[in-house]
């Protein structure tokens, strides 16, 4: 190794290569969490320059570097696996391939031309979900990924390593020698911001709400022009940044009509978000 080209790395050396393809296969293979991974460092950043206040903070949790690729392996996994079975929730832009955030800001300012050309009564509500990856319940976030197919042990994997992991804190005074979350009867929730397996995570969840909300009978419904194609959209999301939509159901239904609907649709993403740990800003 030390007459190694300076530009060479792990990858490219087959030993490293397939030491390092075996201590992460393992547990990806057979579902358990290595003592060794079982460490996080929780490090604050600023969300707003010159804004200490800790609140008012993002962290961002810092991982083993083999657990972290293990968790981006299971997200890359399940996302392939759902976008060929088509899985996902067509509403959701955040987090895929092939998605753009104006994409879904294209798709809202359309419905909301398509509502003034019909003369329709419609209603628009934009939230966001309060730490979407902090907040995440661990029995929710398992159910939605094992509906998509995903083998059990690399699920139970990480979720046994962040159940199980003791947290540091990065401070101005160096990393605090003193932990939490390790050895609690109800152990920490939430993915954490920095897991390579977050942003998959919360498509699943977003797909299993917005199925929810359609099943009930909310958003915009419109027939194609040329095909006759029926579509309906129940929001615009970007993460966890969602506009729920909700349009008359003719042109003869008043706007004063629709307030009732539009808050009946809010209430149940609500609730939605509240069933899987979450809860809006």
């Amino acid at each position: 190794l030390a007459s190694a080209e300076p530009s060479a790395v792990g990858c490219e050396d087959k030993i490293l290569n397939s030491i390092d393809t075996f201590l992460r296969q393992l547990p990806y293979r057979f579902g358990f969490s290595p003592v060794a991974w079982q460490t996080i460092t929780d490090v604050e950043i600023l969300k707003k320059a010159g804004i200490y206040d800790v609140e008012l903070m993002r962290t961002i949790q810092l991982m083993h570097s083999e657990f972290n690729m293990n968790n981006k392996r299971l997200g890359r996994d399940m996302m392939s696996f759902a976008e060929s079975c088509r899985a996902l929730a067509p509403e959701q832009f955040g987090s895929r391939k092939n998605h753009q955030a104006i994409l879904a800001a294209l798709n809202k300012r359309l419905t909301n031309d398509l509502l003034r050309q019909r003369r329709l009564a419609g209603a628009l509500c934009a939230n966001d979900a309060k730490s979407c990856y902090d907040r995440i319940a661990h029995n929710v976030a398992i159910l939605a990924i094992r509906r998509l197919g995903m083998p059990a042990a690399p699920v139970t994997s990480m979720f046994k390593t962040l159940q199980q992991s003791a947290h540091h804190v990065s401070t101005a005074f160096g990393i605090s020698q003193q932990t939490y979350g390790s050895n609690r009867r109800i152990p920490l929730q939430g993915v954490g911001q920095g897991n390579g397996d977050g942003p998959a995570t919360w498509v699943v969840i977003s797909a299993v709400i917005i199925a929810m909300m359609s099943t009930a009978g909310h958003g915009f419904n419109i027939l194609s022009a040329m095909t006759k194609t029926l579509i309906t959209m129940v929001c615009y999301a970007f993460v966890d940044d969602t506009d729920v939509t909700q349009s008359a159901c003719d042109v003869n239904q008043k706007g004063e009509a629709v307030v009732p609907l539009m808050q009946e649709a809010v209430d149940r993403w609500e609730g939605g978000l509240r069933a899987t740990g979450g809860a809006l800003v």
